[in-house]
């Protein structure tokens, strides 16, 4: 009998165990911040505007946050307080998210420089990383700055390395080298497959290589206002087209956008036309209200939530959009016009 007691409680014990090592690991982020009244703690994606799109907002209550979540990947964000909404901008820290728990000391942005990080295998390399970078690179120019760390990226294919590629790809692209960005983007596609970084890199790529006078414009389909499917093709094919990539949060894009009505209303007709593209988040309440008032008599469609990637294909992410005037064989004919130069253009092309 005590045998079988001594068997039985060792099944538990066994058992016990195995249900502890399948307990689900999840993101956990304990915070306390320091110097600051702030009432949030913003996370940023790679490509994301903290303006505009849909965040990570982490609220502080007493001093202190909690966040947690079960991550499918490991992620690389940036972090933000929260009153840079308010403020139009504020520093930044790097934090690599992985299924772990992670404790962050967060002072205002006046000390930023004395944030901590503890937990999480990645910050740990990322500390180690910075300390040698900021060693090393410290007084040298920016340009040998970023080569540096371009054949970083190359000889250490991990989730750090991917972080600065995809800065380098979003807020640096006149400084890229093409040919290079795609080698690194092989390497790191490679050592991090089905990572959704590999869609985001690709895109960001063919925007900087492609997205030039002289070169084919790149297709997608977009929702009308309707919620029907439509193909940019199917509407510009055979004719001149601006695409206007715009929002109704953007001032700027909507100033140029009204600009175009007299040459869309001169040259309709003609074998002219205008597409717009509104770059919406959450909603389409704005848009449909803005239109009402407006009466853009072009064809207008909507990108919610970067569902399509419209904005990284066209090289745009980060901004409120752009104006490409695209010939009837497909290539682009100019980047950002203004109506002067369209019309000019028309003049040339569609005079009989």
């Amino acid at each position: 009998m005590k045998y079988i007691v001594k068997i039985f409680l060792q099944l538990i014990v066994v058992a016990f165990i195995g249900c502890s090592s399948n307990k689900e690991k999840i993101l956990e982020i304990n915070g306390t911040v320091i110097n600051t009244d702030t009432k949030s703690i913003l996370l940023l994606k790679p490509a994301q505007d903290f303006r505009f799109d849909s965040l990570t907002e982490i609220p502080v209550k007493d001093g202190k946050f909690h966040y947690q979540a079960r991550l499918e990947h490991p992620e690389a964000v940036n972090l933000m307080l929260g009153e840079a909404k308010e403020n139009g901008g504020g520093r930044t820290m790097p934090l690599f998210l992985e299924n772990e728990k992670i404790d962050l000391t967060i002072h205002s942005e006046q000390e930023f420089d004395k944030n901590s990080v503890q937990g999480g295998t990645l910050n740990k390399q990322y500390q180690i990383f910075k300390t040698q970078t900021d060693s090393l690179l410290k007084g040298r120019p920016f340009e040998e700055q970023l080569k540096w760390q371009e054949g970083y990226i190359s000889k250490n294919p991990s989730l750090i390395s991917y972080y600065l590629f995809l800065e380098h790809l979003v807020y640096f692209k006149e400084y890229i080298d093409v040919d290079l960005a795609k080698r690194n983007y092989k390497i790191l596609y490679e050592a991090i497959p089905n990572h959704p970084y590999n869609d985001l890199a690709y895109h960001l790529i063919s925007a900087i290589e492609n997205i030039k006078i002289g070169k084919d414009y790149v297709d997608f389909s977009a929702s009308d206002l309707s919620g029907n499917e439509v193909r940019l093709s199917d509407e510009i094919n055979g004719k001149i087209a601006l695409l206007d990539l715009w929002a109704t949060w953007c001032g700027p894009c909507i100033a140029k956008s009204r600009t175009m009505l007299p040459v869309y209303n001169e040259y309709k007709n003609k074998g002219f036309t205008i597409v717009g593209v509104a770059g919406e988040f959450k909603n389409t309440d704005r848009l449909f209200k803005f239109l009402e008032k407006e009466k853009w008599p072009w064809l207008n469609l909507v990108e919610l939530d970067r569902e399509n990637a419209i904005w990284q294909k066209y090289g745009v992410d980060g901004g409120g959009g752009g104006l490409f005037l695209i010939d009837e064989k497909g290539k682009i004919l100019a980047i950002d016009p203004t109506d002067e130069e369209v019309k000019k253009e028309l003049k040339t092309r569609l005079s009989i």
